[in-house]
């Protein structure tokens, strides 16, 4: 079947769409629902889906690394950072400034652009004239009335990959065998959940910085994308009520 109309505005072809879709499709397969079952469903949720775009819109923000870099950096460069080893408030312009930040991750970005999705998703406060304030550690893909289209489609594509590499039993020629793994637990009250969720926040952000660092010390330096492949790791939260048959 040949996918059709798909944006290339928002980064979404014929490949990414076949990685989202596929391993639900052969889950939702193996459940002995049939395909005309699964195709009824389907179209029912999307008819759900695009009407909830009325209340929160899709932003399209382009080259979701930048975002990341940039937030990676201000929490971690000397530079960006007060006596107390804390994010500085910075002014849009200037030594050591938000501009300055934003040209160290990619000198060719706008700044105004950069710092604009960044207020807009809710990673940074405007606290006075041209001065701003970093207020989460961890690049935020949604606001009060939107969701970054481009990282939440770069996760789900990710996702799918995985399973399907794994529902295939199949890797990339001279990569080791792909896994995903969680941790959780169904009977933590509210107040306990949201420490969990704070712990877990900062513990990742470390675990990250320390995977960042070693990425960046051993990655090829060469511009030429074919040389090289793509590698990483994603964390995700669960927050959910406890399924029926949880124990």
């Amino acid at each position: 079947m040949t996918i059709r109309g798909i944006s290339r505005r928002a980064g979404v072809d014929h490949k990414k769409a076949h990685s989202i879709i596929f391993p639900t499709a052969a889950f939702l397969g193996g459940s002995g629902l049939t395909k005309e079952e699964v195709i009824g469903a389907f179209s029912s949720i999307y008819d759900q889906a695009v009407r909830t775009l009325h209340s929160r819109k899709m932003e399209y923000v382009g080259y979701t690394f930048l975002y990341q870099k940039i937030v990676a950096l201000w929490v971690r460069d000397k530079q960006f950072l007060d006596e107390s080893g804390k994010p500085r408030n910075l002014s849009l312009r200037g030594r050591s400034s938000f501009s300055t930040l934003v040209r160290l991750v990619q000198p060719k970005a706008s700044p105004k652009v950069a710092l604009s999705v960044l207020v807009r998703c809710g990673n940074v406060r405007r606290i006075g004239k041209e001065r701003y304030a970093l207020v989460r550690s961890f690049f935020r893909t949604d606001g009060p009335k939107s969701v970054a289209f481009e990282p939440n489609a770069r996760f789900l594509s990710d996702v799918g990959t995985t399973l399907g590499n794994i529902l295939r039993n199949h890797s990339p020629s001279g990569f080791p065998i792909p896994f995903w793994r969680k941790v959780e637990a169904s009977n933590l009250s509210a107040s306990m959940a949201k420490r969990f969720s704070l712990f877990a926040r900062e513990r990742t952000l470390m675990f990250l910085e320390e995977l960042d660092d070693w990425l960046e010390a051993h990655g090829n330096k060469s511009k030429n994308r074919k040389v090289g492949r793509r590698v990483g790791i994603g964390v995700f939260s669960i927050i959910s009520d406890p399924e029926m048959n949880d124990p």
